[in-house]
């Protein structure tokens, strides 16, 4: 199998090639460094979106072997998960899931801001709720354990796997390079080339308050998605110290977006996920009052 690594939706595409028949699981992708990362992300999808079910605890007392082998699953739970949990693998996904839910929940433990830290006290929290106290019935510490040992191994695994994702990331625009085109005091401007010099795009940069702006535009024969490894080259090309503090307007095709860099979790959000109606009012807008007709 090709070693690249596959994104969330990527993975899901795969998935429902394999569920429907068209396709059969790549040789070696239950091998890879990301497999667990894969298996998890293809049985949250199952549950929520082809089954239908609300919750991984709703899906605990439904989840059965013929099942598994209809939707083309008991390969991913005999090569990956069972290795990886045991036989009670699918309590551990529920724990885990609860735990990753609550973790993520930002009313939930505001005082931990840890995300490592969030995802194992929400493991104790779940561990509670869904399978009991450790506490107050000592037959359940074997498991306990066992269950912690898990979340602390997947979590290595997930990290190895976003090491592999930042890896292909690099490499998927490798030939790609920007060459300074003009700089002045407050702005800067940038020509992404390929290999073979070919001009692919332009990038400006605009020094100004309350943060820096850059502005993308990419020509057409640039591969759908390879702006996020122009984003990437502009950070290591400008040296930017906090690079949240940065929004990247990205064209190619089309205007696709404002984009920054997450601090928490790495990745890029959409600016305009986070601004509510009242944030991407110009200034100098006022809310409509009742009497305005």
């Amino acid at each position: 199998m090709d070693t690249e690594y596959l994104d969330d939706e990527e993975v899901i595409a795969l998935y429902n090639k394999v569920r429907t028949g068209r396709k059969t699981w790549p040789a070696g992708i239950w091998s890879s460094p990301a497999a667990l990362q894969y298996a998890v992300t293809i049985f949250d999808y199952w549950i929520h979106n082809v089954m239908g079910w609300k919750s991984w605890p709703e899906a605990r007392t439904r989840v059965n072997p013929v099942l598994l082998e209809e939707h083309r699953l008991a390969d991913i739970v005999e090569n990956v998960l069972v290795p990886e949990f045991g036989e009670d693998w699918l309590d551990f996904e529920v724990v885990l899931n609860e735990s990753m839910r609550l973790s993520e929940d930002a009313d939930w433990a505001v005082d931990l801001t840890d995300r490592q830290e969030r995802v194992e006290a929400a493991f104790e929290h779940a561990f509670e709720q869904l399978i009991g106290s450790p506490q107050a019935k000592p037959g359940l510490l074997a498991t306990y354990h066992r269950f912690r040992n898990h979340l602390l191994r997947m979590w290595g695994s997930f990290q190895e796997a976003q090491a592999e994702r930042e890896k292909a990331q690099r490499d998927a625009g490798k030939d790609l390079r920007l060459v300074r085109s003009t700089r002045g005091q407050s702005a800067e401007s940038w020509s992404i080339v390929n290999g073979e010099d070919e001009r692919l795009g332009e990038v400006s940069m605009l020094w100004g308050e309350p943060h820096p702006y850059c502005l993308i535009v990419l020509d057409e024969r640039i591969a759908e998605g390879d702006w996020e490894q122009v984003v990437y080259r502009m950070e290591q090309e400008v040296l930017i110290e906090e690079p949240g503090i940065v929004s990247f307007a990205v064209w190619h095709k089309s205007f696709l977006g404002e984009y920054y860099r997450c601090l928490d979790c790495g990745e890029l959000h959409s600016q305009f996920d986070d601004d509510g109606p009242a944030d991407l009012r110009l200034p100098g807008m006022h809310e409509p009052d009742d009497d305005d007709d």
